[in-house]
């Protein structure tokens, strides 16, 4: 699996999880959300989780490619 990808795997659980961990727990506490914006609220997660895998992803594959150049 290229670099690359396997950057923005782990960008993507780390972003996941330090975020969704708390949204979890208020959710344990305070029950099922009854209201759509308070499930977006839990889904929010997920996108931003996404988004930084995202920007990784492209980030690193610009340097991998970069670095291609300058040996290849």
């Amino acid at each position: 699996m290229k670099d690359w990808i396997v950057r923005a795997l782990k960008t993507f659980v780390q972003a996941f999880f330090g975020v969704y961990i708390p949204a979890v727990c208020a959710l344990l506490s305070g029950g099922w959300p009854e209201s759509l914006s308070a499930a977006w609220a839990l889904l929010t997660p997920a996108a931003a989780a996404g988004l930084s895998a995202a920007i990784s992803a492209v980030w690193n594959l610009v340097l991998e490619r970069e670095e291609a150049a300058r040996n290849g």
